[in-house]
Parts: C-alpha cells; structure tokens; sequence
C-alpha cells in the first residue's frame, strides 16, 4: 500500500487559516476510499502546543531529524510585519525545517503558500523550478532567489515535484491541488465540492494593489506628485522638473524603488482608481475613462485587462460591492 502520510510544518505565527484549511481538507478526504489511509503529522520545531497568528494553539509533534516518511509535505504561510522580519525569521524560526527540507524523498510533494514560499525557496529546492509567491513581495522574492523561474501573476504554479500558491486564501487551491496530486482528480473535485472550492482560481492580477510607499525620499516625492495629479497629462520632463532633478536620476532612482518607470506608474494608478470606481460607481466606463484622465476608450480597457487580469466589464461584475439595504425597507 502506498504511504500517504503527510507533514504540516508550522511554526509560531502561522496562519491559522492555511493549517486549519490543510487540515479540514485532509479530514474531508479520508472518508472516501481511496484516501482512507491519509494521514497529516503536523510538526513543529519545539513540538507540543504551538501558538498559531491570533494565540490560537495547536498540538504538534516534534520535528523529526528527517523527513523522508512523508508522501507530501506543507509549508503553510506565515505573518511577518516586514520584509526584514521574513528575513530574520528564515534564519531562526524556519531554520530548522530548512535544516530538514533537503531529507524529503525526490518523489514526494513540497508545496509551500504565500511566506511559506520563501522557506522553499531558501532552501534551494525552487532552483531551476516554476513557481509563484505572494504578490507584494513578488521583487524581493525575484532578487534574492533569481534561480527560481517566478510568475507572480499565477496564484497556484505546478512546478512538478513543487507547488507553490500565491497569498494567503490561495493556499486552499495549494492544499486541494496536494489532494489531487496523490489520489486524483475525482477526489479532489469531491472534497471541492463539500468545501465549495474548485481550484479554478488562476490569477492573483485581479486582486494586486498598486504600493504606495517607498524607502527612496526622491521616489515617494514622484509617486505623491503623480497621485495628486493622475488626472492630468503628464511627462518625464514635467515631473523632473517639479522634483528639480533630471529625468535621467528620476527614471534610474524611481525604477530602483518602485520597479516600474514613472510614467508607468501613472498608469497603473489610472487603472487603481478605475478599480474603485467599478467597484463602487454607477459610472459608464466611458465615464470613468474620462474621470482617470484617458481619452481613448479602447486604449484604456486594454490597458487595464493588461494589469488587472479582467476587463473592466468583468471586474465589475466580479467586485461590485452589493447595494446597501434599509432594514426599515
């Protein structure tokens, strides 16, 4: 009989809503024969009553000195306030799970969510593979980890014997794809169902925000000056000289931080504030065109299918926030 057992390592500040979520999945699954013998160890570096985000704790065991009786193994995600906060909790927290990582079989799963995919990738075993990460830290996983072939867009990426999943709820397609993985597709669908999940989740482009703050003074000062003034036209020029630099420190600066170039920028914060107003406006999209500082109807909603993952009619009908109903009504 083949082993199915499966490991969730987890560590002070994982999040409740990806171990609980592997967990009630694998429950879901042993009632059907096929995945009757699977089985979750949820381990732990110090074992015993670990303190999940929000104090809410859970048994563990503790970390074996190797992983190689294990049919798949779970990196749930993880809080951590910052970027140097994820970087120091790599080598201390989860130190000890990348101490064991390299003892995995080479035919078993790894499958890591939203912070979870850093631990993978610290590791070395993403080197060479496809996968994604969550979307606000899609450059710094780029920078430190450049052999990873990343496509942040995707919110699930099958690299084969890894799977990774973009941010936070996109750890339930993760856990459910696991399922699939070891006992097929019409499993998988079954536990789905029961969940009211299926998986079909493909982009985390919908769902990206555009960031507002930066740690270069010159490249806050642009990104405020085009906020204030997204509706007018603009050039390079223009904004260099109301910073009173030249364009060419602008552009090298303001790239360095933001990733994108200015006039860049301006677009996507068009597309931000046409968001808000599909989601939450009666406007026509021609209205709103207009409102964002565009002219070209067309233009516009390739532009923003482009960055958004939708066109505006299907944003629209995805995000639209309902109509607040009168009690007294």
């Amino acid at each position: 009989m083949p082993n199915h057992t499966i490991a969730l390592l987890i560590e002070p500040g994982s999040t409740l809503s990806s171990v609980m979520t592997s967990l009630d999945m694998m429950s879901i699954a042993r009632r059907y024969p096929q995945a009757q013998d699977c089985r979750v160890d949820v381990l732990s570096t110090s074992g015993g009553t670990v303190a999940l985000a929000h104090g809410v704790q859970v048994q563990t065991q503790a970390l074996p000195d190797t992983l190689a009786d294990y049919a798949a193994v779970i990196l749930p995600g993880f809080l951590a306030e910052d970027l140097p906060t994820l970087t120091q909790q790599l080598h201390s927290v989860w130190q000890p799970v990348l101490d064991r990582l390299p003892t995995v079989r080479a035919d078993a799963l790894l499958a890591a969510s939203c912070y979870g995919t850093f631990v993978l990738a610290e590791s070395g075993l993403l080197d060479g593979c496809a996968a994604t990460t969550t979307w606000w830290l899609q450059a710094a996983f780029a920078a430190a980890y450049p052999r990873v072939k990343l496509d942040a867009d995707r919110a699930l990426v099958d690299g084969g014997r890894v799977l990774t999943a973009g941010a936070m709820t996109a750890h339930t397609d993760l856990s459910l794809h696991v399922l699939r993985r070891l006992f097929g597709a019409a499993l998988a669908r079954r536990v789905g169902g029961i969940m009211l999940v299926d998986g079909a989740r493909t982009s985390q482009r919908p769902f990206m925000a555009l960031p507002r703050h930066f740690a270069d003074p010159l490249a806050q000062q642009a990104a405020d000056w085009l906020a204030q003034r997204y509706r007018r036209p603009c050039t390079c020029d223009e904004l260099a000289a109301a910073l009173h630099v030249s364009y060419r420190t602008l552009h090298r600066r303001f790239q360095a931080a933001v990733g994108m170039a200015p006039l860049a920028y301006l677009q996507a914060l068009r597309v931000e504030q046409a968001k808000v107003l599909l989601e939450d406006s009666r406007m026509s999209l021609e209205q709103i065109v207009e409102d964002v500082g565009y002219s070209d109807v067309s233009a516009f909603r390739q532009l923003f299918t482009r960055t958004a993952g939708l066109s505006p009619a299907q944003y629209r009908e995805r995000f639209r926030h309902p109509p607040v109903l009168n009690p007294s009504t």
